[in-house]
Order: structure tokens, then sequence, then C-alpha cells
């Protein structure tokens, strides 16, 4: 094979040549590069997991959010009934005192008035029995003995009473 211009002992030098690269790069430069790779691989699955969990996360804050201002808005809604029940029995209470207050008054202004329509009932009575006692001393103090002015005077104030 001379005359082909091959030369058994440079190829039998190249195929171990080539056998010795292919051990050199399969050991220090595939390896380590298969290496690198499944750990990039193995990073981007994490980074996939994490951002999964991270959504999954969210979406659960999320929910919970929901749920809070639903609970808070619920809770808002019951103070303010309670709210209103309360001022509503406030005023109930205010109103029936004022009532009352006022049945108070009223009951004091009849006492009052009462007192004032005797008093006044009285003094009537008094002017009347002074003004009939005049009547009888001036008019019939003339034409009536004195005894006879007492016996009318005291039957005038008995019909008064």
């Amino acid at each position: 094979m001379e005359n082909l211009g091959i030369d058994f002992k440079i190829m039998i030098a190249q195929a171990i040549n080539f056998v010795l690269f292919f051990i050199i790069v399969k050991k220090f430069i595939a390896k380590p590069f298969n290496s690198f790779l499944e750990d990039e691989h193995d990073k981007e699955r994490e980074k996939q997991r994490l951002l999964e969990s991270a959504k999954k996360i969210e979406e659960d804050l999320k929910v919970k959010e929901q749920k809070m201002k639903a609970q808070a808005q619920k809770e808002m809604k019951d103070i303010i009934e309670e709210t209103k029940k309360n001022s509503q029995d406030l005023r109930e209470t205010l109103l029936d005192e004022a009532k009352k207050e006022a049945e108070e008054i009223k009951e004091k202004m009849r006492g009052q008035l009462n007192e004032e329509k005797e008093d006044l009932y009285k003094e009537v009575k008094k002017k009347v029995a002074e003004l009939s006692f005049d009547i009888v001393n001036k008019g019939l103090k003339d034409s009536l003995d004195e005894e006879t002015q007492k016996r009318i005077t005291q039957r005038i104030l008995k019909n008064l009473n």
C-alpha cells in the first residue's frame, strides 16, 4: 500500500492519536461539558419548580386576600348594622324619656293650674263675701237692726261656703 501513499506506521500512529484524542476529549472535555449541561438543566428545572411554587403561593395569597376583603366587608356591614340598631335604640330611649318629661311637666302644670284656680276661686269668694258684707252694712244699715244684719251676713257667708 505504499504505492498508494499509505504508510501503516503513520496510520497506526494516527489511529492511536485519534483514540488518545477521543479518550482525552471524552474524559476532560465531554464529561465536564455534559456535567455542566446537566447542572444547567437541573438549575432550569429548579427555576421552573420555584416559579410554579411562587405562582401557586401568589394565587393562594390572592384567594386569602379576597377572603379577607370579604370578611372585612362583612364585619364592616355588621358594625354599621349594629351602630344603626344602637342609634335607633338610643333614639327611642331619648324619645321615651322626652315623652315622660313632657307628661311630668303637663301634670305639674295641671297641678299648678288647679292650685291657681282654687286660689282664684277662694279670692273671688272672699271678695264676694266682703262685697256682700259691705252691701249689707251700707245698704241695709239704716233699715235693719244689728241682729238682723248679722243673720243676713251669716246666711250670705253660709251660702258662699
